[in-house]
């Protein structure tokens, strides 16, 4: 048995989804575990942590092996590469997907923050290593990497050579069709039914994965298989009312560079789709008791890019939710000042609803698949989708 390793800020849900899916199409048994859920065979526990401790961790592992699981695909947070939580599992491959501010209560500064995700690709274990060189960071990764003597990194790519480049040939909200070229594997056109970039990035990382450790076939596979990838769960997950034609897209971005991915690839949808000239209506909020520096950075972005947007709370925890909503607005009045600010989540999102039109794409960031809300009162049963799909279906 082995282990798939998939690291960075954003994408490493979509990425590790992907994976898992096209081990499955495969014939591969496999494990996947990370934000959403800790799935091992038949069974599947909470995710408390996206990596999980290294106890668990190892039991986990012993419970995948008496299930003939041959591979486990998990998500690896930079928390747990600082404690530890891996240290002795056979972790073969791995990937970066990028590197944006997030965690920065945790990790002091950007440096550390890299440092610690630069831990994963330290296994002496690896026989392989995935690298976004469009990054920053995964430049500088993938340089580092590349002068030393342990393994040779392999870099993909939107917008340089590389050993994966993707070209994307076309895209809507239905999904996205793009061009990949390997230099061991030849070129074949890849098509995946999730919308944007991001998704892209992801979708090639998990195809160059599956190639390194399957050869040929893998590629081969990896390109059929991710056809039928029904999407990870809360990323970009899109809820179209059938009669209204507003269309809303509920997404977990919730640092400043998963925001602003999410909204620029809605805005280049609307774009590609000459016949759509609705209006971008953005809810999100930001975490309490966490990195309140990004929280300015969310608001510019949100601001900049989405006609209104409306604040919100999202898991407050134990700060007053207008100090939050308050910290955005300060990013949010550098590029406007016409917002709405409502504390409530889900009047919120009825509002968002009651302004939208037909053709417009109404955006809620944040949760994604959480269906909880995070208080000072306590936790309680909260699910942006099912509020969506009540109001738009």
């Amino acid at each position: 048995m082995e282990v798939f390793g998939i690291t960075g800020t954003n994408g490493k849900t979509t990425t590790s989804y992907m994976t898992d899916h096209i081990l499955g199409e495969l014939g591969i048994k496999s494990a996947l575990v990370g934000t959403i859920s800790h799935r091992i065979g038949e069974n599947v526990y909470e995710a408390v942590n996206t990596t999980p401790g290294r106890d668990l961790f190892e039991r986990y592992t012993a419970e995948a092996k008496r299930q003939g699981i041959e591979v486990i695909v998990t998500e690896v947070s930079s928390h747990a590469l600082v404690q530890g939580r891996l240290e002795g599992l056979p972790v073969r491959y791995a990937a970066y997907t990028n590197l944006s501010r997030d965690h920065l209560d945790y990790h002091g500064d950007m440096e550390n923050y890299y440092l610690a995700k630069r831990k994963l690709f330290d296994f002496k274990t690896l026989l392989s290593a995935i690298i976004n060189i469009d990054d920053e960071y995964g430049r500088r990764l993938y340089k580092e990497l590349a002068e030393g003597d342990f393994l040779r990194p392999v870099g993909i790519s939107l917008l340089e050579n590389a050993d994966y480049r993707a070209e994307i040939i076309d895209e809507s909200l239905d999904g996205t069709e793009f061009r990949v070229v390997s230099e061991k594997y030849g070129e074949r056109t890849f098509y995946i039914t999730q919308p944007g970039r991001h998704n892209v990035y992801d979708a090639l990382i998990s195809a160059a994965l599956i190639s390194e450790r399957f050869g040929e076939n893998g590629f081969e596979g990896a390109c059929d298989a991710l056809r039928s990838f029904k999407g990870a769960p809360g990323r970009f997950e899109v809820i179209k009312g059938s009669d209204s034609g507003i269309t809303a897209v509920c997404d977990y971005a919730h640092t400043p560079d998963a925001l602003m991915k999410l909204l620029s690839s809605v805005n280049e949808l609307r774009r590609r789709n000459k016949s759509r000239e609705g209006h971008v209506i953005t809810v999100f909020g930001a975490g309490g008791d966490r990195d309140k520096g990004k929280r300015p950075l969310m608001g510019k972005v949100a601001g900049k890019l989405s006609d209104i947007v409306i604040l919100t709370s999202d898991n407050p925890r134990t700060e007053n939710p207008d100090d939050i909503i308050s910290d955005i607005a300060d990013g949010l009045r550098e590029e406007t000042n016409m917002y709405i600010t409502d504390p409530d989540r889900r009047s919120a999102i009825i509002r968002a609803v009651s302004i939208a039109k037909r053709g417009d794409i109404i955006v809620v960031a944040g949760k994604g698949h959480e269906t909880y809300q995070i208080t000072a009162s306590g936790r309680k049963h909260f699910d942006d989708r099912e509020i969506l799909k009540e109001l738009l279906t």
